[in-house]
């Protein structure tokens, strides 16, 4: 039982994490990437006060290495759901991850840009033919034709896994990159989603570029809809509600960072973060 779980490994949630063990607290960080893919993608920032010019892989770097450094534990593990149980020695939320189960008495929300279905058509077929997690739901696709629609390097690995079970698997990656590590009986196609098909289940995709008949989609991005994730979390103006202790709607939970609301600024991610941290062991103290 970890006192917090923070999710997200980027600039929010490694500051929160690092601020919770300053905290004297037991600190589980779990993240979808090693490494934030939003902060590793910017070549040069210059706008962090005291690091002109450094890299943002740089500064990923030195946050981890700082949080390590300082007894944070982290998962590279994607959370899918968050529940908790008011029982009688307080409330104990539950994190179901894709490897694991994570219990901790408050949770951080640091997943970055609020995700939500943006596609025609895919707030209406999940769970009918449309996934966010290919090792879960794989299996029911064994066979079958299926287009995996990816915003992050880590989508390759989970296209692999289908490629072993999957009939066909087209792959639309919406990153730049050399897809050396995609298995070769994968299709490599371009363009962008424009609309899900389906009413009982879905029966295909069209794209930018062409139509594809397929019996399921799985999407990759840096964090589920929100509304996936902790269904009841209050939204205002598509970022998550909070107060001036980054504090949400339901008691033990907190956010920090770009899914706060603008600016999407590291200087911001970092601060929230600390605050967060310190309202988390407020709350539990």
């Amino acid at each position: 039982m970890y006192a917090i779980l923070v999710v997200g490994g980027g600039p929010a949630g490694l500051s929160a994490a690092l601020n919770g063990r300053r905290r004297n607290k037991q600190v589980l960080l779990v993240g979808k990437e090693e490494l934030s893919n939003k902060l590793r993608q910017a070549h040069r920032v210059d706008n962090y006060l005291g690091l002109p010019g450094i890299t943002g892989l740089a500064l990923a770097e030195k946050y981890r290495e700082h949080a390590i450094d300082n007894g944070v534990e982290l998962k590279n593990d994607e959370i899918l759901n968050l529940s908790w149980d008011d029982g009688g020695d307080g409330k104990v939320f539950q994190g179901m991850g894709k490897n694991e189960i994570y219990q901790a008495r408050s949770v951080i929300l640091a997943t970055g840009t609020p995700q939500k279905a943006t596609i025609p058509g895919e707030a209406e077929l999940v769970g009918k033919g449309v996934s966010y997690c290919a090792t879960c739901d794989g299996m029911f696709f064994r066979g079958k034709r299926v287009f995996f629609l990816s915003e992050l390097v880590a989508g390759e690995k989970e296209a692999n896994f289908l490629a072993d079970l999957c009939d066909k698997v087209y792959y639309l990656p919406r990153y730049k990159g050399e897809y050396n590590n995609l298995d070769s009986r994968i299709e490599i196609i371009s363009g962008r989603p424009t609309e899900f098909h389906g009413k009982e289940r879905l029966t295909g995709v069209t794209t930018s570029e062409g139509s594809y008949e397929v019996e399921g989609v799985f999407i990759e991005r840096a964090s589920l809809p929100l509304d996936r994730l902790l269904p009841g979390l209050q939204m205002e103006s598509d970022a998550i509600k909070v107060n001036r202790q980054m504090a949400t709607n339901i008691p033990g939970v907190f956010a920090a960072g770009d899914c706060t609301g603008r600016p999407w600024q590291i200087a911001k991610a970092v601060g929230e973060g600390l605050v967060a941290a310190l309202a988390a062991a407020d709350y539990l103290s």
